[in-house]
C-alpha cells in the first residue's frame, strides 16, 4: 500500500475522518498567482456557483487585506469574483446579505459572509475569524468581535475533500493535523443573537458564515487513485 493510501486508512479507521457536508453555501478563497478568486458553492463537493444563476446572489462582495478603507478591484467572472491588486499577505472578502424572514428562529436574520485566504495575521479583522496563534501555525483561535468563542463547532475540509469536525476548546483554540499537501478550506457557522438595523433593515441575530482556506506545501502527497 502507497504511503498516503496508508495515512488515508489509518486515520480513517480511527475514526478521525467522517463524511461530512457543509452546512449550506459559503464563500471561500484561493490565491491563483498575482490574482485571489472568491468562490460561492461547497469547496468539498467541487461546487462553484455560475454567473447567470446562483453566483447572482453575491451583489456586493468587497476585499481587502487588512484595511477596509483600501479596497481591492472585485470584477465577477464566469464561476468566480477576481480580486486584484493584493500582495502576498492574507486577503479577505465580505459579503453582507438583507435581513431576510427566518422561519426557524423566528423573525429576521442577515447572514454575512466572511472569508479569508492565508494564515499569516495573528489579530482578527472579521466579526468573526479564525487567526493562528503565529504565522503559519496549525493551531487557531476562533475570535468573535476580539474575543475567544468556546466550545464551537469548525468544518475543515482537506486536499483529499475529506471533512472532519472539530471544536474548540475553553480558550476558544483548536488543532487541525494538517497531514497532506495542497488547500485546506475551514468553516464556521455561528448565529448571534445580536439585534440591530432599522426599518426594513431591521434584524435579530446575525448568521456569520467565515472560511479560512490556504495551501500547505509539507506532507503526503495526494494523489486520486486510477480507476
Amino acid at each position: 500500500m502507497k504511503t498516503w493510501q496508508a495515512a488515508l486508512a489509518a486515520v480513517a479507521m480511527a475514526g478521525a475522518m467522517t463524511s461530512a457536508a457543509a452546512q449550506a453555501h459559503y464563500i471561500w478563497l484561493e490565491r491563483n498567482g498575482a490574482e485571489v478568486q472568491a468562490f460561492f458553492g461547497e469547496w468539498e463537493g467541487d461546487l462553484r456557483e455560475v454567473s447567470g444563476g446562483t453566483l447572482d446572489r453575491i451583489t456586493g462582495l468587497k476585499a481587502f487585506e487588512r484595511d477596509r478603507a483600501k479596497p481591492l478591484t472585485v470584477t465577477k467572472e464566469a464561476n468566480h469574483f477576481a480580486i486584484k491588486g493584493s500582495a502576498k499577505g492574507d486577503v479577505r472578502a465580505l459579503e453582507d446579505r438583507a435581513p431576510a424572514e427566518d422561519k426557524a428562529n423566528g423573525g429576521k436574520t442577515k447572514t454575512t459572509f466572511q472569508a479569508k485566504e492565508g494564515r499569516s495575521d495573528t489579530k482578527p479583522v472579521f466579526d468573526l475569524e479564525l487567526v493562528p496563534v503565529s504565522p503559519g501555525a496549525n493551531t487557531f483561535v476562533l475570535m468573535l468581535r476580539g474575543s475567544p468563542l468556546a466550545k464551537s463547532e469548525i468544518n475543515v475540509f482537506g486536499p483529499p475533500k475529506w471533512g472532519k469536525e472539530f471544536t474548540t476548546d475553553e480558550q476558544g483554540k483548536v488543532t487541525v493535523p494538517l497531514h497532506w499537501v495542497g488547500r485546506y478550506v475551514f468553516e464556521v457557522i455561528h448565529l448571534e443573537q445580536s439585534p440591530g438595523g432599522t426599518g426594513d433593515g431591521a434584524y435579530d441575530r446575525i448568521r456569520h458564515v467565515a472560511t479560512l482556506s490556504f495551501k500547505t506545501t509539507k506532507g503526503i502527497a495526494w494523489k486520486v487513485a486510477k480507476k
